[in-house]
């Protein structure tokens, strides 16, 4: 079963195993139950798009006490309701006005562990190294004085 396949069956069983029923989720959402039983059965064709679709999911993961961000980060990438991506919207707008050259891209967040962000990039550079905020200034001094 692909991960897609998988995404609202999954949900039903976690659902079922914490003892929460549909009628819960619509309590504590306001949304349709068709909907909810559409997310556990993959179909989405009643589904609105966008920011409103990913609301949904995460209100459905909160009411069944599972990581609402995981479980709308792995909705958008298994259903096109859920993107983010904004190329869609502004290469429809473009083509409205008459703007045939568009240089758009959507900029897409590398996943975990593809970067580096521990500052070694900037050691192996050469770089200087960055003076301390006035911020981490403060903390070093009572780092110093808590050690005295």
């Amino acid at each position: 079963m692909s991960e897609r396949h998988a995404f609202g069956t999954n949900l039903r069983r976690i659902r079922v195993q914490s003892g929460v029923t549909i009628a819960q989720i619509v309590a504590a959402t306001n949304v349709g139950s068709r909907f909810w039983e559409g997310l556990e059965n993959n179909d989405l064709s009643q589904w609105p798009t966008g920011i409103y679709a990913r609301a949904y999911v995460r209100g459905y993961a909160k009411a069944i006490g599972v990581d609402p961000e995981s479980t709308v980060d792995e909705f958008c990438r298994c259903f096109p309701q859920g993107d983010r991506r904004a190329e869609f919207v502004i290469r429809g707008q473009a083509e409205i006005v008459g703007h045939n050259d568009l240089q758009w891209r959507d900029h897409l967040p590398p996943k975990a562990g593809e970067v580096d962000r521990r500052g070694a990039a900037s050691a192996s550079t050469g770089q200087a190294p960055t003076q301390p905020s006035a911020f981490g200034q403060m903390f070093g001094r009572l780092r110093a004085l808590l050690r005295a």
